[in-house]
């Protein structure tokens, strides 16, 4: 197999990973300079989670109607054209079409991925490592992320956190569209639009009512009509069973290891991104951190993804994918119950081996989850068996960030007013309570050592509250690796015929 094939296929998926998180450095410029609220930002990170989770299903299945290669270039050239809109946005509304754009691109790569991996690599160990690889990639993306959006931020805007897509992409374009080898598609696949769309609206409606509950009033008519919207994911549900090429075959889950793999992946994956955005807002919002010195603290966690991606896999093959991804739900739950120790303007060394736990967690649950899911399926459905999987972490991780946004902004506005009361003037009162931490700062020096350390405590009370329901995912996970996965390292099942 040729390197330069392989670095190019690498590099398209690193940039993918890449936006999940390097946009996060850049939240509290974007805020200074757009001018957005703890929703607004909510929705520049969800936005194109929301966008990239709804489609991974449809992408896979089109991969297998009209080919990886043609899916996976144009998907590239794409996601590269979007990052420029992303760069020249001039306003929160523009960017978060742009955004919603990327992620519509982005949303083939990853399925599109795994089918010419399976195409690639027919041996199922040699798969099985391959898809450690590219978690690795993955990891390293989310490791690269917070540095170099760190000092991309700090040297030239946030702007540069887009551009940065742009020659990389470029150059992965021109060798994939040289080197990877076209398939045959199956053109008896056909594409489930009706599913698609209930499936956007349903999930899309849902997260809109976590992150404008606070603001429009959770029992106002327009909330609770998007709650309401959870029929059309049964609807789908109820489509996709009548459906003769459904965009999710539900037959796929009476393998267990498909079953565990969705809910694994919904949860772990959940609980990381939600916990990794308030992380980013604590180290610069409440501890007043630099972009750069918010990205280096969190190498320890992403670091720690990239390594246990790549051992994950191997010490599966070595005791099993239940020891395995159980370990890995235990060691992120654990250390999200550890974060709810940190006090205000706590030190590195208060939560360096909080973030190692998150990180081994990802590793050790996501890679060999993903490989048996895999191995559970046709090989001629790779690419919608692997939409599955992708499906579920994307979809748990915009659910993890709108639930991680909404808890701590319910918290500060329940609690702030009786706080600060008598502290703070009536509007900045409300700007504080709507989870916009922006003029903390800029208070009198007299009212600073009073104000500041009890809007940190208010912050950070709020995002003990959403680390626990973190925790409370993972043992949802630990409890479906536990009944759900094999027990032996060779233990694979049949395949879902």
């Amino acid at each position: 197999m040729s390197p330069l094939l392989l670095i190019a296929l690498f590099s398209g998926l690193f940039l993918v990973f890449l936006d999940t998180t390097v946009v996060n450095v850049a939240l509290p410029d974007l805020r200074d300079d757009l001018g957005a609220d703890v929703s607004g930002l909510q929705w520049v990170v969800d936005s194109y989670l929301l966008t990239f989770s709804c489609l991974l299903l449809g992408a896979g299945a089109l991969a297998d109607r009209i080919g990886a290669k043609k899916l996976f270039v144009g998907a590239l050239a794409g996601f590269v054209l979007t990052s420029v809109w992303c760069a020249l946005s001039g306003s929160i509304g523009m960017l978060l079409v742009a955004r919603a754009a990327q992620g519509v691109t982005g949303a083939a790569l990853m399925p599109v991925s795994m089918v010419i991996i399976t195409q690639l690599y027919p041996d199922p160990t040699a798969r099985g490592r391959m898809v450690g690889i590219q978690s690795a990639v993955a990891g390293l993306a989310l490791t690269a992320g917070p540095l170099v959006g760190g000092v991309l931020v700090e040297a030239y805007g946030w702007q540069s956190v887009f551009w940065v897509n742009l020659p990389v992409g470029v150059l992965a374009v021109a060798v994939l569209a040289r080197l990877l080898p076209a398939t045959r598609p199956d053109r008896g696949q056909a594409v489930d639009l009706l599913g698609q769309l209930l499936f956007v609206a349903g999930v899309g409606l849902l997260t809109y009512a976590l992150i404008e509950g606070n603001s429009a009033g959770w029992g106002s008519a327009r909330i609770l009509g998007c709650f309401a919207a959870a029929v059309l994911l049964v609807a789908f549900l109820f489509w996709e069973a009548r459906h003769q090429h459904p965009m999710l075959p539900l037959d796929f889950f009476r393998h267990p290891h498909v079953s565990a793999g969705a809910i694994i992946n919904f949860t772990v994956f959940g609980a990381m991104f939600g916990a990794v955005f308030l992380l980013m807002l604590t180290l610069q919002e409440v501890d007043g951190l630099s972009p750069v010195q918010a990205g280096v603290r969190t190498v320890v966690m992403t670091a720690m993804v990239t390594i246990a991606s790549i051992l994950g896999v191997v010490i599966a093959e070595r005791v099993g994918v239940r020891i395995t991804a159980l370990a890995g739900a235990l060691s992120m739950g654990t250390g999200l119950l550890g974060l709810r120790l940190l006090d205000y303007h706590d030190g590195f060394d208060a939560y360096w081996w909080q973030f190692l736990l998150l990180g081994l967690g990802a590793g050790l649950a996501g890679p060999p989850v993903t490989a048996a899911l895999l191995r559970a399926v046709p090989e001629e459905r790779a690419g919608t068996g692997s939409g599955v999987g992708y499906t579920a972490r994307q979809v748990g991780s915009v659910f993890g960030v709108a639930a991680c946004g909404t808890i701590v902004s319910h918290h500060l506005a329940t609690s702030a007013p009786t706080a600060l009361a008598g502290l703070l003037p009536p509007p900045a009162l409300d700007k504080l309570a709507a989870g916009d931490l922006s003029d903390a700062a800029k208070l009198p020096t007299e009212l600073r050592p009073i104000v500041l350390p009890k809007v940190g405590t208010l912050f950070m009370d709020g995002t003990h509250l959403a680390y626990t329901a973190g925790a409370a995912a993972c043992a949802i996970a630990a409890i479906a690796a536990l009944f759900l996965l094999g027990s032996a390292p060779e233990a694979q099942g049949a395949r879902v015929e």
